[in-house]
């Protein structure tokens, strides 16, 4: 959740390497968790990888993080 309301704070577009978010799940999950939860989202059609760049694919509002995770959730579990 806190990658796409990154994203969204960020127009909805940034390189994959300046995301904190990203880097912070690296530090502490792992390179192989932090690709599952870029895998997750990609799959779940949130985001799309046009080479180095990450791309928001859906509307979010990132100043209300609980709607955020409850809209996010939905559409994951509908594989929307």
């Amino acid at each position: 959740m806190l990658i796409l309301r990154e994203l969204a704070y960020r127009g909805g577009r940034a390189k994959l390497k300046y995301l904190k978010v990203y880097r912070t799940i690296i530090e502490w999950g792992g390179e192989d968790y932090a690709v599952y939860i870029l895998n997750r989202l990609k799959d779940g059609s949130l985001i799309k990888i046009e080479d180095k760049y990450v791309v928001l694919t859906t509307k979010v509002q990132p100043s209300n993080p609980t709607k955020l995770e409850r809209e996010a959730r939905v559409m994951l579990i509908r594989g929307e």
